[in-house]
């Protein structure tokens, strides 16, 4: 990976782990304690491709049925222009 952020050019970035939203169609996993680096300026995560394949491979297994998530759970869903400014 880069040694720096490519989107601010900033030269700090930082281990850690984020939740990340994994979306395809109308389906999304959401995959809890991610490893990613995060750039310690403007917060923009890289993830390893390796780290993005695992996801997606969980994803297809979930989507057909051959395994079971850890937890599912209700969101909320709205349209930008419904929103009250």
């Amino acid at each position: 990976m880069s040694e720096h952020c490519v989107f601010c050019g900033h030269k700090h970035l930082n281990n850690k782990t984020t939740r990340y939203i994994y979306q395809k169609d109308q389906q999304m996993l959401i995959v809890e304690n991610v490893p990613c680096l995060e750039c310690t300026f403007c917060g923009e995560q890289y993830f390893d491709a390796v780290v993005l394949q695992k996801i997606e491979t969980d994803y297809l297994a979930i989507s057909h049925q051959q395994r079971q998530p850890q937890r599912v759970m209700q969101v909320a869903v709205e349209d930008f222009s419904a929103l009250s400014l």
